[in-house]
This record gives structure tokens, sequence and C-alpha cells, in this order.
């Protein structure tokens, strides 16, 4: 029994091939089609490979969704994009790239292209020992400071700081066990919403809902931007150590899911 609704990811692909892209293949790839899990949330993984860097990015790509193929009519709501020309496919070997095109489910081809799965198996050893550094050289040094110049100097400042650089920190270190790529951002907002779908305990701790306003990624944001130049930056003792406190959590959250995955990268490299 299929996990998700073929017409309606018919429709999905539909929009994007009739008025935005003009894709060599778009697969749907994850715990969807029953391959290794991506998205932890029910979520379409899709990835959609394009001969040119399109016009339209993921974010724009996933709010035209949201226009033409709105939450309201869909039973899966969560759809989770990477947009990806041919030239990067064809000469990248990733653990996000192998499972998606040895296990994903082909949506759409050009009539022009050939589809093949992958003949081989990628070197997972080196993909482990890869994303074990980068895991490695995470921003739990910089939680300490947060917390010591909260504590001890009570610097408010320093404390906000060592915190959103945290975050951002986590975020990549995350995305690049995930992708086995740096992320192309250093924006916690947009950082979440690219790998929230990775952990729903992940979008406990930071997404909004419409009992409460959970804002602290944008609070996080506008440390970056202000606590670099502006004098006057202040938070209340109170609000920070709440922020420092979701941060916290965050961080043992995508500890644990990278953990996992370094462990499937591990076993996959030792067959």
């Amino acid at each position: 029994e299929r996990l998700y609704d073929p017409a309606e990811a018919a429709r999905i692909v539909q929009t994007l091939t009739d008025d935005y892209f003009d894709p060599e293949y778009i697969l749907l790839f994850g715990k969807l089609v029953g391959g290794t899990p991506h998205s932890d949330a029910m979520a379409y993984d899709l990835l959609v490979v394009v001969r040119e860097t399109p016009e339209y990015d993921w974010i724009q790509t996933k709010r035209i969704l949201r226009y033409k193929v709105p939450y309201s009519c869909r039973k899966i709501t969560y759809i989770n994009l990477y947009i990806m020309t041919l030239s990067y496919v064809e000469s990248n070997a990733t653990p996000f790239l192998f499972f998606a095109h040895a296990e994903g489910e082909l949506l759409y081809c050009s009539d022009s292209y050939h589809f093949q799965r992958p003949k081989h198996p990628i070197d997972f050893a080196k993909a482990y020992a890869d994303a074990k550094f980068h895991f490695d050289t995470q921003g739990n040094e910089l939680l300490e400071q947060a917390q010591d110049a909260f504590s001890e100097s009570r610097n408010m400042r320093l404390a906000a700081q060592f915190s959103a650089q945290a975050m951002v920190y986590f975020y990549h270190t995350l995305y690049y066990v995930y992708h086995g790529q740096e992320f192309d951002s250093h924006d916690p907002v947009i950082m979440h919403d690219r790998m929230r779908t990775l952990s729903t305990k992940l979008m406990l701790v930071f997404d909004d809902n419409h009992i409460e306003n959970i804002f602290t990624l944008p609070c996080l944001k506008q440390v970056l931007l202000k606590t670099s130049y502006s004098a006057e930056f202040y938070m209340a003792p109170q609000e920070l150590e709440m922020h420092m406190g979701r941060v916290q959590k965050a961080a043992e959250i995508i500890e644990n899911y990278c953990g996992l995955r370094l462990e499937l990268y591990k076993e996959l490299g030792t067959q």
C-alpha cells in the first residue's frame, strides 16, 4: 500500500512542469517510497534535476506550490524540494544523491533523457569520514561560551551572539551530514525551513502554531545582524534564557539525528 496519493503527487509534478520548470527528471525519495528515510515528517521529498540553473529557487518554488496546490487540498502537508542541475548531480557522489537515485520513484522524465539507476554503491566509508569530521567540529563550544557569558559575566550581548552562532553552526552540521555539501546560507530562519522536516522534534522546538508564536529563530537572526554593530542592543535575561534553552534542545536533537546518520554511513561502508 502506497504511503502517498499518486494523483496528488501527479498534481504537484504537473504544476512544476507546466509553468515553471523544464526538468530532465523528478524523483520522489525517502520513506514515502520505502527508501532510506529522509524527512521524519510525512513529506514529499522531491529531487528536481534541471539542465540549466532555473529562474526559481527552492524557497520560491515552495511558495508556488503552496498557492497552486494549497495545504487544504493535500493529504500530505509538507513538500521538501531539492532543485539541482544535471551537471552537479553527475559530478557529485554523495549519500543523499545515491539514496535518491537508487531508491527513488521516478515521477517524471523528459523524452530526451534516459534515466538510469546507479550501478554501484558510493564510497560510504569516505562519506562517513567526511561527515564525521564536520560533526566533530560543531558548536558545543559556542554554547558553553554563551552560558558562561550569561551566568558569569551577565553579558547579554555576548550570550545572545554566541547562542545565535551556535544555532547556525548546528544547522550547517546537520545539512552537511545529510547532504554531503555546505549549505549556502547562514540565515537560521532559512536553514530551519530547509531542514525542518528532517526531524519532527526540531519542528516542535521552533515552529509557530495557532496557540503561541515561537519567535526564537527570527530573534536569533536579528541578533546576528545587530550584535556586531549596534551599541543599543539589549535583551531581557528572561527572554534570552528562553532562547538559549531552545538552542540547547535543538542542538541535542541535531546531535542525535547526525549520530544516527553517521551510524548508517559507517554500517554501509563496511559492507
